[in-house]
């Protein structure tokens, strides 16, 4: 790991940024047109507290209500202070894939080639890599304090699961079964494990390795394909659902909720325009064209689209929740909508707009902060 300096304030590029500058302008443009979003509520324009280019895509960016932390494709870490200036940052190795903050707001876990453990003022505590190559998988700060981690091996895709403590020294792990080619993996901040297989049955398996329960999503005569499945961050609620027709036909989707034991607590139905699942905290999203939010219980908590456009990312954060559309086009440039919801009214209650060439994704962060991250920089957003 070796120190680098990222001084790549947005401020300070030059006015004939063309990119940036189309950005704003269409932002300017579109103002009246945010006001056509699917809820009601009272408005309020987000702006830019603060802008920084990177050196290339961030891939991770976590926070407090007072820092943020971004982790780029390219292996740097660096903090936002006050998310409003950049500090000195770090450079790892090993082709790091995802950035994780723990609740206390003290450590970062870097996952890619080897997992890598970060105090607040990104310092190395500990790092760890596998003899034989592999990648991390999966790794999660668990709720007793520790960080759990699934190393996939390259050479026979064979997966180990390893707890350590906070201070990095190896409390245990198990041999992960080998359920075949095309299994998935969720690992819940509890360490319990969610193997999902390619044919429809689920596994889960407790820290000890031992299975929990083993359980299948229906699949009717076999008419339904590209099984998905989420795990809350409890661990004790699973979604699981396919998203397309083998005939490739249009036609519901049924979604099941199961718990770890794999009881049914739930069954809801997406169309097909809807194929998109996934976990957010304690609840979760189906999207697509409209994006779609459920409890634990299986109750819709929020329902929201926009016309000509499709829901491509969300992220929640301290009661609200952060949905982003992109505009249906076969331009090189689309127009990206940000909707902040509020999750007990359902009110949409501040919006953002701009225009892009590039992939965006949101960031919903603690302290009422919004991010997009684009190719080679982001915006921090705030009321």
């Amino acid at each position: 790991m070796k120190k680098t300096i990222q001084s790549h304030g947005l401020r300070q590029l030059l006015p004939h940024n063309r990119r940036w500058l189309v950005a704003l302008v269409i932002v300017a443009s579109t103002v009246g047109a945010a006001t056509m979003w699917a809820l009601r509520g009272k408005k309020t324009a987000l702006h830019v507290a603060s802008q920084f280019k990177t050196s290339d895509y961030p891939i991770g960016i976590v926070g407090t209500q007072d820092q943020g932390y971004v982790l780029t494709a390219a292996g740097q870490v660096f903090s936002l202070r006050g998310w409003t200036s950049q500090s000195e940052g770090v450079e790892l190795v090993d082709s790091p894939t995802s950035l994780t903050l723990s609740t206390s707001g003290k450590y970062l876990l870097v996952a890619g080639q080897r997992l890598t453990l970060l105090d607040d003022a990104l310092r190395q505590k500990w790092s760890r890599k596998t003899t034989a190559p592999s990648v991390v998988e999966q790794t999660v700060f668990t709720v007793t304090g520790g960080v759990a981690v699934v190393y996939s091996f390259l050479e026979d895709q064979s997966r180990q699961f390893v707890t350590y403590d906070i201070a990095g020294k190896y409390m245990g792990g198990y041999t992960v079964p080998d359920f075949g080619r095309g299994s998935q993996i969720s690992l819940a901040r509890s360490g319990m494990l969610v193997v999902t297989l390619a044919g429809g049955t689920i596994y889960t398996i407790s820290p000890q390795g031992k299975v929990i329960a083993k359980f299948a999503v229906p699949n009717p005569d076999q008419k339904l394909a590209g099984l998905v499945t989420a795990v809350d961050e409890s661990g004790t609620r699973i979604l699981a659902g396919y998203g397309r027709s083998v005939s490739g036909a249009p036609g519901p989707l049924p979604r099941y909720l199961f718990d770890q034991t794999g009881t049914t607590i739930a069954q809801t139905t997406s169309t097909s325009d809807n194929p998109g699942l996934r976990a957010l905290g304690s609840c979760f999203l189906t999207y697509g064209r409209t994006a779609e939010i459920i409890d634990r219980d299986g109750q819709q908590l929020l329902s929201a689209s926009k016309l000509n456009f499709g829901a491509v990312d969300a992220s929640i954060s301290d009661g609200e929740c952060a949905l982003l559309f992109q505009e249906q086009t076969t331009s090189q440039t689309a127009v990206y909508f940000l909707g902040i919801y509020d999750m007990k009214t359902r009110a949409l209650v501040r919006q953002w707009s701009t225009a892009e060439s590039d992939e965006v994704r949101v960031f919903q962060l603690p302290g009422m902060h919004s991010v997009l991250a684009l190719a080679t920089g982001l915006f921090v957003l705030t009321p």
